[in-house]
């Protein structure tokens, strides 16, 4: 089991977390009370980005548990450099350097896509938000574990959407 040698105080979780749910919340209760439980067209277009953005988001996990040295899957969301942590650059790691991230905004939008409420797209909207301020952390803490490796690394992929961000 991989001990922990650093943890970055993090404090966009809790708001992400509280965003996040108190938007699918809304989403919920106004697809219920307010559209009186109707689907739209645009639904199936939501369920194809919550299935996609689920697979992404494990996928990320389960490299970074497998190649990087992580304890467990719960601990990959946690910003931490571990024991012999090794930097990954392959897989979904190859073009963007946030894939998790990157399927939790998919599935994020995609279950409020579902229930067709632009109420709780403006929480998931916020929430990403946080989710940026948090890339700029967890970066700082890379380039502090891996130095030249991780700025390097930056260079050759972009954040969050591939060949773009």
């Amino acid at each position: 089991m991989s001990k922990v040698r650093k943890t970055i105080k993090d404090w966009t979780f809790l708001p992400f977390l509280v965003t996040v749910s108190t938007g699918f919340i809304v989403a919920i209760l106004d697809f219920i009370f307010l559209q009186n439980l109707k689907f739209q067209l645009f639904a199936l277009a939501g369920l194809f980005m919550l299935l996609i953005g689920g697979y992404l988001r494990n996928k990320a996990r389960l490299e970074l548990k497998r190649k990087a040295g992580f304890s467990s899957l719960a601990a990959t969301g946690r910003l931490q450099v571990v024991e012999n942590h090794q930097l990954v650059k392959n897989g979904l790691y190859k073009h963007i350097r946030h894939p998790i991230y990157l399927g939790e905004t998919v599935r994020n939008f995609g279950l409020v896509l579902i229930f067709s409420s632009i109420y709780g797209t403006l929480f998931i909207v916020v929430a990403t938000i946080f989710l940026l301020f948090r890339i700029r952390i967890e970066e700082k803490m890379l380039i502090e574990a891996f130095g030249e490796e991780y700025k390097k690394y930056q260079e050759k992929t972009k954040r969050i959407i591939p060949f773009i961000y």
